[in-house]
């Protein structure tokens, strides 16, 4: 028995690392992207001067 928990531990260390690391991921991309501007709607990078 305690071989499967020791097994389950490892496991479900394992599956929030890879959770950390996707939603690392997830957020370096959104920090990335070229977001909308809420005035023009149009997207260009951010504190552009609006004409």
């Amino acid at each position: 028995m305690n071989v499967i928990s020791t097994l389950l531990a490892i496991c479900v260390g394992a599956a929030i690392g890879l959770g950390l690391l996707v939603l690392d991921d997830l957020r370096w991309e959104a920090r990335d992207r070229v977001p909308r501007c809420t005035t023009c709607g149009e997207q260009h990078p951010r504190h552009a001067t609006h004409r």
